[in-house]
C-alpha cells in the first residue's frame, strides 16, 4: 500500500510575535506624535508677545525664526510688519540679516490669527535683541513650526515605522489565525459542519 507523500506543515506566525509588533507599534506611533506635537504647541503657546513699535530681548537657540503679524480677526487697526522695519541684534551688537517671507504660516492664538511676515535665522545660541519699528499693533516672535518639524525629523520618521509594526503585526495575527483554523478542520475532518 502507497502512502503519499505528507507536506512538511507549514510554519505558523507566533501569537505573541505577532502582538508585540502591534502593541510595539502602537507605542511607537503614539510616542513619536507626542515628541513631535507637543513641543509645536508649547511653542505656539509660549511665544512672546510684542507690541509695536517696540523690542524685547529673548535666548533664542539655533533655527529660523519668523516675526508672525495679527491677520482675520482683528478689531484695532494694524499697521503690516516688513522686514525693513524689523532689527535684530546678537550679543555682540551685530546685526542679523532680515527678510520678508511669504504669509504661508499662520498661528491661531485664541480668537486672534497670526501669519508670517519677516524670517531671520539664528545660527549661535543666546540672548537676541528684536526691536520692530513703524508697525502699529502685535507682533510674536516664534521659531519657524516647519523648522521645529524638521528639528524633530526623528520623531517625524517613526511614526509610519510605529504604523508599519502595527500593519505587519496585524498580518502576521490574521495569517496565523487562518492557519490554525484551516488545522483545526483538517485535524477533524469527519466532523459534520455546525448547524
Amino acid at each position: 500500500m502507497d502512502v503519499p507523500p505528507q507536506r512538511p506543515p507549514r510554519s505558523r506566525p507566533r501569537l505573541g510575535l505577532a502582538l508585540g509588533l502591534i502593541v510595539l507599534g502602537i507605542a511607537l506611533g503614539i510616542l513619536s506624535f507626542v515628541m513631535v506635537t507637543l513641543p509645536l504647541l508649547r511653542l505656539v503657546k509660549e511665544a512672546p508677545t510684542l507690541a509695536t513699535p517696540g523690542s524685547v530681548t529673548l535666548h533664542l537657540n539655533e533655527g529660523l525664526y519668523k516675526v508672525f503679524e495679527p491677520t482675520g480677526t482683528v478689531t484695532n487697526a494694524v499697521t503690516p510688519i516688513h522686514a525693513a522695519a524689523v532689527n535684530v541684534s546678537r550679543p555682540g551688537g551685530d546685526g542679523i540679516p532680515v527678510s520678508d517671507t511669504d504669509p504661508n504660516e499662520n498661528i491661531t492664538r485664541g480668537n486672534r490669527r497670526y501669519a508670517s511676515a519677516a524670517a531671520f535665522r539664528v545660527s549661535t545660541p543666546g540672548d537676541y535683541t528684536v526691536r520692530i519699528e513703524g508697525a502699529h499693533g502685535q507682533a510674536l516672535i516664534v521659531r519657524s513650526l516647519a523648522d521645529a518639524v524638521r528639528s524633530r525629523v526623528g520623531w517625524v520618521a517613526a511614526i509610519p515605522i510605529g504604523g508599519l509594526c502595527f500593519l505587519i503585526g496585524l498580518v502576521l495575527l490574521i495569517v496565523g489565525i487562518v492557519r490554525r483554523s484551516r488545522a483545526k478542520k483538517a485535524a477533524f475532518p469527519g466532523e459534520p459542519p455546525p448547524a
